[in-house]
């Protein structure tokens, strides 16, 4: 920049040409004034683009600069207790289940034996596309000396598992499934925090579980799902040795373990009201359910590509990755999923396979 604005000073004092003094000096003062609030000027005052404008910092002059590391995110432990199903296309797919057959009553002689039936019932879910595009100009990616925006695709791909986690856990983090299943009453639901008595009435509750006829439900395993702020209670519950047995210790590692503890971000926390969660493993119930569509394993990052041909000449690769009319580089990243939408349970599609606790009294 100062080199720029000595050259100019230098033509004007060269040229001592009147008709071009005015226009001179017009340029010198705006470059000044650049030089002197490049890097305190708003986003305002940059086009509405990612352009080099767009990164003041990154771009601006310096003898030496380096990105700092990335955070590492926390991510969620969903797939060991929310079911995962396929859809073929975006068409909802029906989910049934029929009720079993009733129980036997006596009968006497030559008499007729009682008549049964079996009614069935039906979920339904479907897939959306989730999506996000950024784009660069070409400059953009040429100044990138240091190759950060570069790896805009792969950050982008991170975005979406973030996303993903968050999308799940409000599946069934939720006031909305939170108030009906508190309205189910006690075997369903409790105001508990995380303790080694309230988790035993958790798992009490899940085993008091029964089918639409009473019948009463095994589960072999259970997940207790719980925000970040309760792993250490959850450790001094579950993985100290001297709960196992010991004297005052408890017996609550045969119904779980430190395996079956998952950590879920984004559980919502408000002061002293700190949820968690009891799961039946997904061999035995679906919970929760994420609907992914046949084919795609997970997000995908696209890159649009450039309708430019270079029929002589030269031009730099970043310009050959772009937009013929803008020179624009565009990403996009998506991913198709879906979920139960149900007005009071929202994202569980078996109520009977999940205890929530409130975590609002001792």
């Amino acid at each position: 920049m100062y080199r720029t604005i000595r050259w100019i000073e230098d033509v004007a004092i060269a040229s001592r040409t009147p008709l071009n003094e005015a226009a001179v000096d017009t340029h010198v003062a705006a470059l000044r004034d650049l030089s002197r609030d490049y890097r305190t000027m708003t986003g305002e005052q940059f086009q509405e683009a990612m352009t080099t404008a767009h990164f003041q910092y990154y771009f601006a002059d310096a003898l030496s600069k380096e990105f700092l590391a990335d955070y590492q995110y926390k991510i969620g432990s969903w797939p060991a207790y929310v079911y995962l199903d396929r859809a073929p296309d975006f068409r909802d797919v029906d989910r049934l289940r029929m009720t079993e057959p009733g129980t036997l009553y006596k009968r006497g002689e030559k008499g007729e034996a009682e008549t049964d039936s079996i009614v069935d019932s039906v979920i339904y879910y479907g897939v959306e596309e989730w999506s996000r595009q950024m784009d660069f100009s070409w400059r953009t990616l040429l100044n990138d000396d240091l190759a950060k925006i570069q790896d805009t695709p792969m950050r982008m791909a991170s975005a979406a598992g973030r996303w993903l986690n968050s999308y799940v856990s409000a599946l069934y983090d939720n006031a909305t499934t939170q108030a009906t299943l508190a309205a189910l009453g006690a075997p369903w639901a409790g105001t508990g925090r995380l303790t080694a008595a309230n988790l035993a009435i958790g798992i009490n509750a899940m085993m008091q579980r029964t089918d639409a006829l009473g019948n009463p439900i095994e589960w072999s395993r259970l997940h207790l799902v719980i925000p970040p702020i309760l792993q250490i209670q959850a450790a001094s519950i579950l993985q100290d040795l001297i709960n196992y047995g010991g004297a005052g210790g408890n017996v609550l590692g045969q119904f779980l373990t430190g395996n079956d503890v998952h950590v879920d971000p984004y559980i919502t926390t408000a002061g002293a009201n700190v949820p968690w969660y009891l799961f039946a493993d997904v061999s035995e119930a679906r919970a929760v359910t994420l609907v992914r569509l046949q084919g795609v394993d997970g997000p995908a990052v696209m890159q649009k590509t450039s309708d430019i041909s270079i029929l002589t000449g030269t031009m730099p690769a970043a310009m050959r990755m772009g937009s013929f009319a803008t020179g624009d580089i565009e990403f996009m990243v998506e991913d198709i999923v879906g979920a139960w939408d149900d007005a009071s349970y929202v994202g569980v599609t078996d109520f009977r396979a999940v205890y929530f606790s409130s975590g609002t009294t001792p």
